[in-house]
């Protein structure tokens, strides 16, 4: 089945919003407690609390469930808020993130993976103040959508690779993640965001019905609206709506609501939503004023009305400014200044209509535009004549002479001036879709002329070049306006002026890549630039789409009524049928007044696609949309094909020409609905054109290629196309046809001129493919998963395969084993179309065999791309043998199948390597003379590293080493490539394409018994049973005796296979018992069961009807859990094929809940060449945590292949491996100790694909990630396991399992010694005015309630400080997940483990005697990912800079300068470092703790000595004497020494004026 996606996108589904959140980064927040919450939609769900850090870590994840049609869901945003947590007041929130789920659905992938995004500022909140200033604080996410229907099946087409999806990493493994201006959420940087305020003004509306009307404007949680306007159908509002906000952001969607007060309560009667992209452009938002059309969002038929409104941005200087909404009024717009409205005639003229699907005698139509209705107009329905139309239960209609019409008068704004660039716009992307088309067929008619096809490119890129030219020249994009233009004009302009610039210089890098191309690789660099120029014909189609939101028109909407009621509607385009001014009236995509057909939907038709196969009806004629005084001047430009006589009729002025039409319908491949009844009609035109462009032959030496192009595109007939038919959003098939008109030109004979069709077989040879001898080979290996119990025991059953007229037919079945059905017969046929894109369809059907020899097709299936079936690199001989066939055997039997020999025969061109010249290489190898391909690549690359072996001392790896270590990508880290390491897919393994998606050796086939189709949602297949089918394709040279024989040649194929087709045949008729080994490694993003905690999971595993549930191991209130079990059963193929894997949530009170489940046919990786049974490891070891476990070891296996493929066997001479004529090297790195014989022969097992006898792959030592499915949830993933299988033989030697149990975490003690501070900022003014500090740090790792803290540095004046203060940290650490384990209660008998970084947080504070401790400064420690510390303090920057990491498990011991990390101050706007701090970190096991005891603080043993700290270094209220000797004195010491020299220089003053006068009275008088 073939559904288009888009026709149900409308349709409401299951949708989850997948939530991870990581951790934040510069809150501003060192103390107290965060935590992030999640809201969408009136759903809040809230993180655990994270104490005392600027950089918290939560690591939790939520889903968010919906049942909701698409564009519902995109109109919400995502709110996640960073709170501190607050005991007596309300939380603080500290920043927050909105994101629109429209922004996150645009993604490839529908997601964000580890993105950084800013906080800002909260919109509600005013109390975040308290904080202090504003920081640039970021929050890590991971966000997802997933949907039912996005990963749909499709039948008819062939299947879409699905898209490498992102690496489900559950660690941080990758660095680069936590580079935050490497992985925003944006696409800008975020120092280039800008404040901006918007203005949205909403003027006046215009509607039908007469109430209380009020607006509502949504905009990332911010909600504005106007005052009520009373009683009226014109209501005048005259207000704007504004608010603060960051351009860019990730809120892009405006939502305007049209409130309509009914019942006494208000209801939303109309939408319309607006986006950043039709909008924004590359400046700054804006649009209007323009008038906006509303539809009813439950029937989009019915016109609600249109609003006058303007939206407009300015950038504002504030940093930080209020996201407080201001609702003001406003004066009215005169919009005269933009357009003026004028009275505008719409007129539909029905000519003729045809396939009506009504059982009335009469029809009626009529036409809408906006709030206005024209005339009905009524006519006679009759049923059609003529043998073909006797079966399809139509009606049609035919005007006579005079034509009548319909019209309407609508007042409507004059903005047709302004429409030059969108039929510009349209025009070239036309031009460039019908170029490409006509080079499509060049390339058809000349698939081997290269150099002429590049020719033709270049022609068709520079022709594209010329257009664009031609349409900026006339200046195409801009239009004179006599109005004033808006903000939305100038932004349009320019953005089109910018991406017409691109265009053109893609489209010259494009035809400079095809000038300097060499000749070998024409072929790739041809297909690459024809699909580069679909993407910008794609990207020019959607711009045509999706950029025009100012000055739109409404829809025009054409109405056709029968018995009553309303049937069909057509809508179109209302710009298209305008008629436009003298200037723009050249435009050929202008469809004014020009007959056309107009195609009729079903008036409950509720599918969003072009082509869903609702039609009712054809209608032919003619619509044109004028101004009123302008219909004089469009009657005189028309008076020469129309004539009016009078108002609404119309006479036709046109001279009578005679066409003949053929139709040639070469074949079609329908969709079985399951009864077997496909009826398939062949229909070709009895009269072929005498001449054709087609028939000039295969070469063009002698003639121009761009001459040849340029006829092509008037080419008759023109070449077959395949063109689909649908039924209800369903492609029920596919036709390959060509049509052509043939006008007639004299005087046409009777018979020319007979209207009557005729049917004849046959079609030109001019477009008849040509044929070429196929041999189609079928294998009916059997059917699986058959779950028509009813129907089983009616008889026997049989397959059959036909394609074209070919009918492959199986033998009888065999007993059914379960669900089970074999047949086991293999057929050959063959003669197929020269060009695979004409090759027919395969269909399979299931026939049940009765005990009257009577058929009955239970089921079939369509076998989609024939052509992936094709073997390019083989050819096939068919001898023939004297014996003649005999029908009935080649029926029924498979006993006697000796009847024609086919000799396989190797192409010219693909020549294998001969082995007799391998002496000659080895002499060249031997003398220096040749290098091995593919050989001593990885050691060149890794010859400058040290021996892994000294590396690899540690005995504690184990296969989790292994798959911890498949994680990194730094290729910095030698230690990691030094460890084994494995492949983790991040799919199912049968979604790999490299290994053929599991289905080289079988395709499978669902058989479907019938289609139900939904009335809202895509239709559900009855899918009974699986067909596995081996098919093949091979070119086949016949004698000429064969030639001409075409699809007539039909033989079994002979008996005589080689050998190993003989084995695979026995091996598919033997029942087998194997051995399923079942390794359940982890489960990612489980979707969780509970309310309020995460599921407690476990497993169980279903295979030969037998359960093994692991409930009592289950896993609780984990997300993300660790399961590492190990599963052993045993199954016998083919009946026990199907492994079922159950996820459960272990529920104490009542029943375990299904998560999900997943499916995996054994058999497939059983049968596959590409051996799924085992994976091939990366090195050879014996033992240890790379055990090879496969039952051959390399060397064996690698001659068994060899064996296989009937080539000699590999040979080993010195360092050197040869096999199929290719050399290898050895490329062990790590096990250079094991044989070398095993190592050459793995290395050569690994570059199977390079070996031209076998080109393919074997499957790798791996990990596949498998999605969780839920019947509940029909294609929606409930979450992903990690698991890898390992298949053998019962009978044979088995190794033993590998021990994938979790390691537990290591203990350590962590040690760490604070020496010294530099460079802290000054918390403290004494009383004498100067800075100082008491500083102290502090720290924890697991637990910020059970702190250490040093003793106290008083009185620092320098920012300086001296400790040598030793802390001790516990810590339970797993280093394969690089993770903390912290274990907790978790309820009354439950213990719980959380996991977390590990991490050590340092804190600076400065003590206070009086007020509350301060803050100073902070440091984070990640043991596991500690930069390297700088050695002196003038070395360390006071700005942090990429430095190199270590691991600190790994280092064990490291000194040196960190730079600290400012807390928020108050005084400063911006977030800086303040400080450095000199620590000694080591870390030891518990064991080597015991051994080597350390006190804490300066405590024996190892005990530290004391710091040497200055004499004013001391607590003052504990010293009072020293205070006065170290604080007082010396701070007074200068005053006291002047006021004593001022006291005695007061003294002497005073005595000296005291004893003045007695000395002047002791002065003798003379």
């Amino acid at each position: 089945m073939n559904h288009m996606d888009d026709c149900f996108a409308g349709s409401p589904q299951e949708f989850l919003i997948c939530v991870t959140v990581h951790k934040a980064a510069n809150t501003g927040v060192s103390t107290g407690e965060t935590y992030v919450k999640v809201s969408l939609d009136k759903i809040s769900k809230n993180t655990k609390t994270f104490p005392n850090s600027e950089n918290p870590f939560f690591n939790e994840y939520f889903v968010f469930e919906f049942h909701c049609t698409l564009p519902e869901l995109l109109r919400l945003t995502i709110l996640f808020e960073l709170k501190k947590y607050a005991l007596y007041k309300k939380n603080i929130v500290v920043g927050e993130l909105l994101i629109d789920l429209h922004s996150v659905w645009s993604q490839s992938t529908h997601s964000y993976f580890k993105k950084w995004g800013r906080l800002d500022q909260p919109i509600t909140e005013s109390s975040a103040s308290e904080l202090g200033p504003r920081h640039n604080a970021y929050l890590q996410i991971d966000l997802a959508i997933i949907s039912q229907y996005s990963r749909l099946k499709t039948g008819l087409s062939a299947p879409i690779e699905e898209p490498i999806a992102e690496q489900l990493e559950k660690w941080n493994t990758h660095h680069d993640f936590d580079d935050i201006k490497n992985n925003l959420l944006q696409d800008v940087d975020s120092y280039t965001q800008s404040n901006i305020r918007y203005y949205i003004s909403l003027y006046r509306g215009m509607f039908l019905r007469k109430s209380n009307y009020m607006i509502q404007v949504s905009f990332a949680g911010i909600k504005g609206k106007t005052q009520v306007a009373k009683h009226t159908a014109t209501p005048v509002w005259n207000h704007e709506i504004s608010f603060a906000w960051v351009y860019p952001s990730l809120a892009q969607r405006f939502l305007i609501l049209i409130l309509l007060n009914d019942h006494l309560q208000w209801k939303c009667v109309a939408e319309f939503e607006i986006g950043f992209d039709e909008i924004a452009f590359k400046g700054q938002p804006a649009l209007g004023p323009t008038y906006l059309h509303f539809y009813d969002p439950i029937n989009p038929l019915n016109y609600v009305g249109r609003l006058l409104m303007e939206l407009r941005s300015e950038v504002i200087s504030h940093d930080h400014p209020s996201h407080v909404l201001i609702s003001q009024p406003i004066a009215g717009l005169e919009d005269s200044r933009y357009w003026a409205d004028e009275n505008f005639l719409v007129e539909f003229l029905p000519i003729l209509g045809d396939h009506i699907i009504s059982s009335a005698s009469h029809y009626k139509f009529t036409i809408k535009l906006a709030e206005n209705t024209s005339n009905e107009l009524e006519g006679t329905l009759r049923s059609p004549v003529g043998k073909f139309h006797s079966l399809m239960h139509t009606k049609c209609f035919r005007q006579e002479t005079p034509f009548r019409s319909c019209l309407l008068r609508a007042r409507l704004a004059d903005t047709r001036h302004k429409y030059e660039s969108d039929f510009f716009l349209l025009e070239l992307t036309n031009y460039m879709r019908a170029e490409l088309d006509n080079f499509k067929v060049f390339q058809l008619k000349f698939p081997n002329e290269l150099q002429q096809q590049a020719k033709c490119l270049k022609h068709i890129i520079a022709g594209m070049l010329n257009k664009l030219k031609e349409g900026l020249v006339k200046q195409q994009f801009d239009f004179d306006a006599n109005s004033q233009r808006t903000v939305w004009d100038q932004n349009r302009q320019n953005y089109l002026l910018d991406y017409y610039a691109k265009l053109s210089q893609d489209l010259r890098a494009l035809r400079h890549k095809i000038r300097k191309i060499y000749s070998e690789h024409l072929d790739a660099t041809i297909a690459d630039v024809l699909n580069e120029l679909q993407q910008l014909v794609l990207e020019l189609s959607s711009l045509t789409h999706s950029i025009r939101l100012q000055d739109d028109w409404p829809e025009l909407c054409i109405m056709l009524s029968a018995a009553g009621k309303d049937i069909g509607v057509c809508r179109l385009n209302s710009k298209h049928f305008l008629n436009l001014p003298q200037k723009l009236k050249t435009h050929v995509n202008n469809q004014c007044w020009k007959v056309k057909s107009f195609l009729f939907k079903n008036i409950n038709c509720g599918h969003t696609c072009a082509n869903c196969g609702c039609n009712v009806g054809i209608v032919l004629g003619c619509i044109s949309i004028l101004a009123e005084q302008e219909r004089k001047d469009f009657l005189s430009c028309i008076v020469g094909d129309w004539a009016s006589p009078e108002p609404l009729l119309w006479l036709p002025n046109v001279v009578q020409t005679h066409f003949r039409f053929n139709v040639y319908v070469h074949q079609a491949k329908a969709e079985d609905a399951g009864n077997g009844q496909t009826v398939v009609s062949v229909i070709s035109g009895s009269h072929i054109a005498a001449e054709s462009n087609w028939t000039e032959g295969s070469r063009i030496w002698g003639k121009s290629a761009v001459r040849t192009l340029d006829r092509l595109r008037h080419v008759t007939p023109p070449p077959l196309k395949w063109v689909p038919v649908a039924k209800k959003g369903l492609v029920q098939a596919e036709v390959l046809m060509s049509a052509e008109f043939i006008e007639l030109v004299g005087v046409p004979d009777a018979q020319q001129t007979d209207k009557q069709p005729t049917l004849t077989t046959g079609i030109p040879l001019a477009i008849k493919p040509n044929m070429l001898n196929y041999v189609l080979e079928v294998i009916f290996v059997g059917m699986r998963n058959y779950t028509k119990s009813s129907l089983s025991l009616a008889g026997k059953r049989r397959a059959k395969v036909m394609m074209a007229d070919l009918v492959l037919t199986s033998g009888l079945s065999t007993s059914r084993v379960r669900n089970s059905i074999n047949f086991l017969v293999a057929y050959a046929a063959g003669s197929l179309p020269d060009q695979q894109e004409y090759w027919p369809a395969m269909i399979a059907t299931d026939v049940l065999i009765s005990n009257f020899t009577n058929e009955s097709t239970l089921g079939a299936a369509l076998i989609p791309n024939s052509s992936s079936f094709l073997n390019k690199d083989k050819l096939r001989k068919c001898l023939h043998s004297t014996a003649t066939i005999n029908e009935s055997t080649v029926a029924t039997s498979a006993t006697a199948l000796a009847e024609s020999t086919y000799e396989e025969t190797e192409d010219e061109d693909d020549v294998q390597p001969a082995y007799e010249n391998g002496c000659w290489k080895r002499l060249k190898i031997v003398l220096g003379l040749r290098t091995a391909e593919f050989a001593n690549k990885r050691q060149l690359k890794y010859h400058n590293l040290v021996e892994c072996s000294d590396l690899n001392i540690n005995s504690n790896f184990t296969w989790w080493t292994k798959f911890y270590n498949a994680m990194y990508e730094d290729e910095e880290h030698t230690a990691d490539r030094c460890k084994h390491s494995l492949i983790i897919y991040p799919n199912e393994l049968e979604k790999q394409a490299e290994f053929s998606f599991l289905q080289d050796w079988a395709v499978p086939v669902p058989l479907v018994h019938g289609v139900k189709f939904k009335k809202h949602g895509p239709p559900k297949e009855d899918i009974y049973a699986t067909l596995k089918l081996q098919i093949k394709i091979t070119p086949c040279v016949c004698d000429a005796a064969d030639e001409g024989a075409g699809g007539d040649m039909q033989r079994p194929l002979a008996t005589a296979m080689n050998p190993h087709q003989q084995n695979v045949m026995k091996s598919l008729a033997e029942a087998m018992t194997l051995l399923v080994r079942v390794y359940i490694v982890q489960g990612i993003h489980i979707r969780p069961r509970d309310w309020t905690t995460d599921s407690d999971c476990y497993v169980k595993l279903s295979l030969a009807g037998k359960t093994l549930s692991d409930r009592a191991h289950y896993i609780p209130n984990q997300s993300n859990p660790i399961f590492g079990r190990y599963f052993e059963l045993e199954a016998a193929l083919p009946a026990d094929h199907m492994l079922e894997i159950w996820l459960y949530d272990q529920d104490d009170k009542g029943k375990d809940n299904l998560i999900g489940y997943t499916q995996i046919d054994l058999e497939d990786r059983w049968r596959s060449k590409h051996r799924a049974t085992v994976g091939i490891p990366q090195e050879y070891t014996k033992g240890g945590y790379n055990l090879w476990h496969n039952i051959e070891p390399p060397s064996v296996l690698l001659t068994q292949l060899c064996q296989q493929q009937n080539i000699p066997p590999p040979y080993i001479y010195g360092n050197i491996i040869e096999v199929d004529g290719m050399i290898f090297a050895d490329e062990t790195v790590i096990s250079k100790s094991e044989d070398l014989q095993e190592r050459l022969s793995l290395t050569a097992l690994k570059h199977l694909n390079k070996l031209p006898s076998f080109g393919y792959k074997l499957v790798p030592e791996h990990v596949e990630t498998r999605s969780l499915y839920s019947d509940g949830y029909l294609g929606v993933v409930q979450g992903k396991l990690q698991l890898w299988l390992e298949l053998y033989e019962a009978s044979m030697f088995i190794p033993p399992p590998i021990d994938i149990t979790p390691m537990p975490p290591i203990a350590y003690e962590v040690r760490v010694v604070v020496k010294n501070l530099s460079g802290i900022q000054f918390g403290d003014v004494n009383i004498f005015g100067k800075l100082m500090s008491d500083v102290y740090v502090i720290g924890w790792c697991q637990d910020a309630h059970k702190y250490q803290s040093t003793d106290i540095h008083y009185r620092s004046f320098a920012g300086q400080a001296a400790f040598n203060w030793r802390m001790i940290f516990e810590l339970n650490y797993a280093p394969n997940e690089d993770m903390m384990v912290i274990r907790r209660k978790g309820g009354l008998h439950e213990e719980i483990e959380i996991k977390r970084p590990p991490i050590i947080y340092l804190q600076v504070w400065d003590k206070d005697m009086v007020t509350r401790d301060e803050h100073l400064a902070a440091i984070d420690l990640n043991l596991s990912n500690l930069p390297v510390p700088y050695s002196a303090a003038q070395l360390c920057p006071l700005l942090p800079s990429k430095r190199k990491r270590l691991n600190l498990f790994t280092r064990q011991s490291i000194s040196g300068w960190f730079p600290l990390q400012a807390a928020p101050n108050p005084l400063h706007k911006e977030q800086h470092t303040n400080g450095k701090i000199e620590l000694h970190l080591e870390i030891c096991t518990e064991t080597e703790a015991a051994n080597m005891p350390a006190g804490l603080g300066r405590k024996p043993p190892m005990a530290l000595e004391k710091p040497y700290r200055a004499e004013t270094a001391f607590n003052p209220l504990t010293h009072p004497l020293k205070s006065c000797k170290h604080i007082l004195w010396p701070a007074i010491r200068k005053y006291v020494l002047l006021g004593l020299l001022f006291l005695l220089f007061a003294l002497g003053m005073v005595l000296f004026f005291a004893n003045l006068p007695n000395k002047l009275m002791t002065i003798p008088l003379e």
